[in-house]
C-alpha cells in the first residue's frame, strides 16, 4: 500500500477475513491516520470480494493462494485490468552432502517455525542428500532445544494456527502422509497448537509434498545426489516463490542455473524476502509482478513514453512521406543502416579518421568529454602564457 500511496494512487484495501484481528487493526490505522476520501478498508469475505471485482480498477494487487489468484486473473481479464499476484508456492530447500548441517538446521528451522510456518516463502520441503541426513536430524534436535527450551507449546515465541479451518487442513495433510514422523507431532485443537513436525517422506507423491502446507510441517525427502534433488524440485513445482540451496558455491550455482523461482536465498531460508528494498515477487504459478522498495512505486505507476518533434527537423523527416522513390530509399538507408565495426572473423575494424574525429573515444559522449578537456586545457594554456607576456 505504501507503494500505491507514493505513486499518487487512491486505494481500497481488502484484508483477509481469515485474520479478523489484523484486519481490524489495519482499518483503524488507515481510518485514523489517512485521508478516508482517498484510502478505505473494505471488510468481508467472498461476497464482498466478488462485489469489488465487479468494479473497474486501474490496478489489482493480490496476495494469497494460486486458486484465488486464478479467479482474480480471470475477472481482471474481462476489463483488461493489470494485476500483480503474489501466490506462494511449494518452495524447496536443497541440502547437498557438502553443506554445513548445523547451519542448514538453524536457518531452515527458523524459516519454518516463524509464525508457525504460516509464511508464503518458507520452504515447503527439504530435499537432502542421504549422506548428510543423520547429521542434519541431530542438528535439528539441538536447534529445537535451543529455540524452545520449554517446548514450542510453552514458548511465547511460537505462534498458533490462524483458525480451526486451517488447523484441520494441516492435520488432514499430516494424517494422509505415508511418511515417518521423526520429531514433533503433538497437537491441541482447542489451542490451535501444532508442534513443528519433521517427517521423513520417501514418495514424491506424498500429501506433504504435492500441496503447500503453509504451516509447521517439515517434510524431508532424502535423495541420492544433487541432480536428483533438482529433478524432484522441478517436478514438485516448476516456478516456486523461492528456492533455498545449501552447499558449495559450485553446487548452489548449479541449483540456480537449473531451477526457476521468484527469488532465492543461498545458504539461508527466505532471506531475500526480508530485505525491504529488494524487489520481491513470483514467477509463473507463484505469481507475476514485483514490489518492495522502488519496485512498489513502479508497480503502481505507468511509464508513458513521450516524444516531441521540432519543426526544424522536417527536412530530415521528409524521407518518410510518399511518394517513395530511389532517392528517398537511398536517403533512408544512409540515415538508418549501420555497418558492423567487425569483419566476418570478429576482428574489430578501426577507422583512423573516425578514431581521430572522436579523439579515440568509444562513444559520442566520450568524444565530447575529451573535446571539452582539450578546449579547457587550451584555454588554460593561453591564460597562463598570456599572463607571462603582460
Amino acid at each position: 500500500m505504501i507503494g500505491a500511496i507514493s505513486a499518487g494512487c487512491t486505494v481500497i484495501l481488502k484484508p483477509s477475513e481469515s485474520a479478523p484481528n489484523a484486519a481490524a487493526v489495519m482499518q483503524k490505522i488507515i481510518h485514523d491516520r489517512l485521508d478516508t476520501s482517498c484510502y478505505k478498508v473494505m471488510q468481508g469475505a467472498v461476497p464482498e470480494t466478488t462485489a469489488l471485482l465487479d468494479q473497474k480498477w486501474d490496478k489489482i494487487f493480490y496476495t494469497g493462494s494460486a486458486t484465488v489468484g486464478t479467479i482474480i486473473a480471470k475477472k481482471a481479464a474481462e476489463t483488461l485490468t493489470p494485476i500483480t499476484l503474489e501466490l506462494g508456492g511449494r518452495n524447496p530447500a536443497i541440502i547437498t552432502k557438502h553443506a554445513d548441517p548445523r547451519l542448514a538446521a538453524r536457518r531452515l528451522y527458523w524459516a519454518k517455525t516463524l509464525n508457525a510456518g504460516q509464511v508464503c516463502v518458507s520452504q515447503n520441503c527439504i530435499l537432502i542428500d542421504k549422506e548428510i541426513l543423520p547429521a542434519f536430524i541431530e542438528e535439528l534436535k539441538k536447534v529445537i532445544k535451543e529455540f524452545y527450551p520449554a517446548g514450542a507449546k510453552n514458548s511465547p515465541d511460537y505462534a498458533r494456527i490462524v483458525n480451526n479451518r486451517q488447523w484441520q487442513r494441516l492435520k488432514k495433510m499430516l494424517d494422509a502422509s505415508k511418511g515417518k514422523i521423526l520429531i514433533g507431532g503433538t497437537m491441541d485443537e482447542a489451542d490451535l497448537f501444532m508442534e513443528p513436525t519433521v517427517v521423513q517422506v520417501d514418495d514424491v507423491r506424498d500429501s506433504l509434498l504435492i500441496d503447500e502446507s503453509f504451516g509447521p510441517l517439515i517434510p524431508i525427502h532424502p535423495v541420492n545426489d544433487l541432480d536428483e534433488a533438482i529433478r524432484v524440485a522441478n517436478e514438485l513445482h516448476e516456478t516456486p516463490l523461492g528456492v533455498y540451496p545449501f552447499g558449495t558455491k559450485a553446487e548452489t550455482d548449479k541449483v540456480l542455473r537449473e531451477t526457476r523461482s521468484g527469488g532465492a536465498s543461498v545458504n539461508d531460508g527466505f532471506f531475500h524476502a526480508s530485505i525491504p528494498t529488494l524487489a520481491f515477487g513470483g514467477v509463473g504459478e507463484s505469481g507475476q509482478g514485483a514490489y518492495r522498495g522502488k519496485a512498489s512505486f513502479d508497480c503502481f505507476t505507468h511509464r508513458r513514453s513521450i516524444t516531441k518533434t521540432p519543426a526544424w527537423i522536417e527536412g530530415l523527416l521528409a524521407v518518410r512521406y510518399p511518394p517513395y522513390g530511389p532517392a528517398k530509399l537511398k536517403q533512408f538507408k544512409s540515415m538508418s543502416e549501420k555497418k558492423p565495426n567487425f569483419d566476418r572473423d570478429g576482428k574489430v575494424q578501426v577507422s583512423l579518421l573516425r578514431w581521430a574525429a572522436a579523439l579515440g573515444a568509444g562513444s559520442a559522449g566520450g568524444a565530447l568529454t575529451r573535446y571539452l578537456a582539450v578546449v579547457l586545457g587550451t584555454l588554460a594554456y593561453i591564460h597562463f602564457r598570456w599572463g607571462d607576456y603582460r
